[in-house]
C-alpha cells in the first residue's frame, strides 16, 4: 500500500486510533483531548496537501522547506499534547 507511506500513512493511521477509540469507549472520556490529536492530524494532512501542490515548488526552496517543517512541528506539539491529556485522563477515571 503504497498511499500510506509517509505522511498521509501517519495521518490516517491517527484517524483509525480516533475511531477506535470511540468505538471502545473511551472516546467520550477523553473529548476534549482527542480534539487536540484531530487538530495534529489536519495539520498532517495541510502538510501533505502542501507538498502535493505546485504552489511549493513555485516558491522558493527554502521557504518551501521551512513551511513543512512549521506545519510538521505544529501537528507534532498538538498529537503530544493530545496523547499526554488523554493518558492523564484515563489513568485519573480509571481509579
Amino acid at each position: 500500500m503504497v498511499f500510506l507511506e509517509g505522511m498521509i500513512g501517519l495521518a490516517v493511521g491517527l484517524g483509525i486510533v480516533l475511531v477506535l477509540l470511540r468505538y471502545s469507549g473511551h472516546g467520550e472520556a477523553i473529548r476534549k483531548a482527542t480534539g487536540f490529536i484531530a487538530a495534529g492530524i489536519l495539520f498532517y494532512v495541510i502538510d501533505v496537501a502542501w507538498g502535493a501542490g505546485t504552489f511549493a515548488t513555485r516558491i522558493s526552496s527554502t521557504a518551501a522547506t521551512w513551511l513543512t517543517f512549521i506545519w510538521e512541528l505544529i501537528a507534532f506539539i498538538l498529537i503530544i499534547i493530545g496523547a499526554l491529556w488523554a493518558t492523564a485522563e484515563l489513568v485519573t477515571k480509571s481509579k
